[in-house]
């Protein structure tokens, strides 16, 4: 008795050992400070500021405060997809413009325009050029799909989108002239083809991809030929890298059958900027063997989502919701602006300035406040003139952009390494190649500030520094 009374007192003793040594390693905060080095060179021009900051739908009618925020953000192109399972089910897709295929396409009588007429004039009031996505929103209900199967005649619907284009650019069907340059054809066809969902659940496209290559080619001959002024692109794919791409049999249909191509049109969703950038390199490359290389390339649907147990409901979605209203996902979405302005790409569109949708990062979903991505957006309008140089001594987890403009300098700059353990404080020197700042001011975006305002105070040697938490956007401005 007394044995087991010793032997059960030795475990006890031996336990605590025991368990520490089956835990993971504890991983602890970082808090050892960092210092990088930020050279703006004005001498060294690298071409206008591009419109990274475009994005998914616009303000709703009736909403005030949508309205004016657009205009305070000075959104340039806003696209169109989605825009039925917000701002009214007859609005945009095809199949809600244009009800019974069986109808004749030339008859004014068989569209319904009205709530799409609504949607696009908010855009235009706004200030804000619309960029049309002609097709389907994304049927994610299981009971039954609709309109996300190839169309039963290809060049009928072309001349269906033909007189959805001549409505709001020529005036048809007592329509409009706001000469719309951009349109795109369809939504994401490749989503489901790798798994075989489109078999039996399709979300965007309910058939093999060949059929849409075909659907394609059809559309963009035909519309290219009715209006070559025009801007007519796509495909909008959404599986680049990690499994099958179907990018390079796109490309090789359409240069087989000698389709035109304006812009080309893809999807990203992911937590590494890095990533992003590689994704248009690859795309550009593709471009470039197969013959496309003068299109432009516009990466039109993106935001912050990991990816580690996906899934409707799941913790981790959750995780992603909150991200992208928060501070992170506000440095997110200014690295990806800062990291694709340096890519070969021609335009981003953040998706979605929808406040009813978990991919917004604009506005709390109650109350309607501004959250810390609206301030991202704002402080990339502010870069004026042509963007300049750039250098940063360590490219690690700050992103920076500048432009010069009349002897002034703004800098827009982001900390974002998506690590929630970075609790460091990174002071960046900023300075002017062959010459001092001599007075401005930043605006910093923090876990303690909104957008606040603070003078630069120069060193001796006229450079300026700034401190920067993980997850913190800055203005900066100069003279």
């Amino acid at each position: 008795m007394k044995s087991r009374s010793i032997s059960l007192m030795i475990i006890m003793l031996l336990a605590p050992l025991f368990v520490r040594a089956q835990q993971p390693e504890q991983i602890q905060p970082n808090v050892t400070q960092k210092f990088v080095d930020l050279v703006v060179d004005t001498a060294t021009v690298l071409g206008p500021i591009r419109p990274m900051n475009a994005v998914n739908n616009g303000p709703e009618e009736g909403m005030e405060m949508e309205m004016l925020d657009f205009k305070i953000l000075n959104i340039p192109f806003a696209r169109t997809h989605d825009a039925a399972l917000t701002y009214g089910i007859n609005t945009v897709d095809v199949s809600c413009i244009f009800r019974d295929f069986s109808k004749n396409v030339n008859d004014p009588a068989s569209y319904d325009f009205r709530e799409t007429d609504l949607y696009i004039k908010n855009m235009i009031d706004a200030g804000c050029e619309p960029f049309y996505r002609l097709g389907q929103s994304i049927e994610n209900q299981t009971a039954a799909k609709y309109n996300i199967y190839p169309p039963k005649d290809y060049l009928k619907w072309a001349k269906i989108c033909e007189h959805i284009i001549r409505h709001y650019n020529e005036g048809w069907a007592d329509g409009f002239h706001y000469n719309i340059r951009y349109w795109e054809i369809w939504n994401e066809a490749d989503l489901d083809q790798n798994s075989g969902r489109w078999k039996t659940e399709p979300r965007t496209w309910g058939a093999p991809i060949e059929e849409f290559h075909k659907m394609y080619a059809v559309a963009a001959k035909h519309l290219k030929e009715k209006f070559p002024h025009l801007k007519i692109g796509g495909p909008s794919y959404c599986r680049i890298q990690g499994t099958k791409t179907y990018f390079p049999e796109f490309f090789a249909y359409m240069r087989d059958n000698k389709v035109p191509i304006d812009f080309i049109s893809w999807h990203k969703y992911g937590a590494e900027p890095e990533v992003f950038r590689m994704e248009a390199d690859l795309i550009r490359g593709w471009m470039k063997e197969y013959g496309y290389s003068d299109a432009e390339l516009i990466l039109n649907e993106w935001n912050y989502r990991r990816f580690k147990n996906p899934g409707k409901g799941s913790s981790y979605e959750n995780y992603n919701r909150e991200s992208r209203r928060g501070l992170k996902g506000a440095a997110f979405a200014g690295a990806v602006m800062a990291t694709m302005h340096y890519a070969p790409v021609d335009m981003l569109m953040y998706y979605d300035y929808r406040p009813d949708t978990s991919y917004s990062g604009f506005y709390d979903i109650q109350t309607m406040e501004r959250q810390p991505t609206f301030y991202t957006f704002y402080a990339w309008n502010k870069l004026r003139g042509n963007a300049c140089a750039c250098r940063l001594s360590e490219e690690d987890d700050v992103y920076a952009v500048a432009a010069s403009n009349n002897g002034k300098t703004t800098i827009f700059m982001t900390r974002y390494d998506g690590d929630n353990n970075a609790c460091n404080v990174e002071t960046v020197k900023v300075s002017l190649a062959g010459g001092r700042i001599n007075k401005g001011f930043y605006h910093i975006t923090d876990a303690s500030r909104l957008y606040t305002e603070f003078p630069l105070f120069p060193n001796e040697d006229g450079t300026v520094d700034i401190d920067l938490l993980n997850n913190s956007i800055v203005l900066v401005e100069f003279e």
